[in-house]
């Protein structure tokens, strides 16, 4: 389980209304993935994304989630 105590996301402008669908869609992804060790994270930092306006919550939410994930499997 990946668990998550607060997201904190800097966005482009204009997409400061789709934060919290983004937001939730994280967590929705987060919760179908699966871990193999338990690992604690103070803080990470994802690099940015090249997105367009037109580009669906849910994939955005995907990009976030495969960093993130990629994070903790580096982490020890």
């Amino acid at each position: 389980m990946i668990q998550i105590d607060r997201l904190r996301m800097r966005l482009p402008a204009g997409f400061e209304h789709r934060a919290a669908s983004i937001a939730r869609m994280v967590g929705k992804v987060l919760a179908k993935q699966s871990v193999s060790r338990q690992v604690s994270i103070d803080v990470v930092n994802i690099s940015a994304q090249n997105i367009s306006a037109n580009t669906p919550d849910e994939e955005i939410a995907h990009m976030i989630v495969k960093q993130l994930v990629a994070t903790h499997a580096g982490a020890s």
